[in-house]
């Protein structure tokens, strides 16, 4: 009788053994480890900073006003909210060639158009009455006027062959349909005003010398234009860069 009892007894405190280490085994395979919620922690934490790194490079890249700088290289810069150049793109050959030979990205926009201007690459486009034609949109009427005025206070924009002008954020998807820097679309409604049968195809190879001439040429020389009819153009781009200076400030 005794031993049926002791071998009772031994099954009962086997069974307990048998569920303690089976509650231990179960408890280890399904409880968290503490080391994977803080590895968990630290993963959500340093994607965080890498959205926002992303997200914060977003800001910074997105061009929110442009500056379009002609000569016969048309070349326009896009600027973000911080006024950096953050994109330089060429619109024909010669303006991409310029804008791969120059670095010009992360300058302020000033600074960016005072090494393009005094770059070795432009002189060639400076020279023999070479006009630069300047022409900026600002996300706001505001900032075009301030991007304008700041322009306007650079050494490069006294020379008689520089010119500067607001343009209108409607004409660029028109103008880069085109093929033309929204620049270039500009001084082609001011001469198709006094001229109706050009085209932007005619003006595609032509510098903006050749273009402000022809502009003055049929301002001055057709009567039948001088009742003010295209002489009011200029106020699709303002027609007037600080200082007084017109748009016509090549040709001073």
């Amino acid at each position: 009788m005794y031993q049926k009892i002791h071998d009772a007894i031994d099954s009962i405190h086997a069974e307990e053994a048998l569920k303690r280490s089976t509650k231990a085994f179960l408890k280890s395979k399904i409880a968290p480890k503490p080391f994977h919620t803080k590895r968990i922690a630290t993963v959500f934490a340093s994607l965080a900073l890498v959205l926002l790194g992303l997200g914060s490079w977003h800001f910074y890249m997105t061009p929110v006003s442009a500056i379009s700088v002609d000569v016969n290289p048309s070349i326009e810069l896009g600027v973000n909210r911080f006024d950096r150049v953050v994109s330089v793109t060429g619109y024909n050959d010669d303006g991409a060639a310029l804008a791969a030979s120059v670095e010009l990205k992360n300058l302020s926009y000033s600074d960016a158009l005072d090494t393009l201007m005094s770059s070795d690459e432009m002189q060639p486009y400076r020279e023999n009455d070479g006009l630069v034609s300047i022409t900026v949109i600002g996300n706001t009427e505001q900032k075009s006027e301030e991007m304008q005025r700041q322009i306007a206070a650079c050494d490069f924009a006294a020379s008689p062959n520089v010119e500067y002008r607001r343009g209108n954020r409607e004409d660029v998807k028109a103008a880069h349909d085109a093929g033309l820097s929204f620049g270039k679309y500009t001084a082609f409604q001011e001469l198709q005003a006094l001229d109706p049968t050009i085209s932007t195809e005619d003006i595609l190879g032509l510098t903006m010398r050749q273009i402000r001439d022809r502009i003055e040429e049929l301002s001055d020389g057709s009567a039948a234009f001088q009742n003010g009819n295209g002489s009011g153009r200029h106020g699709s781009g303002d027609g007037q860069g600080s200082n007084g200076k017109q748009n016509h400030g090549g040709n001073q």
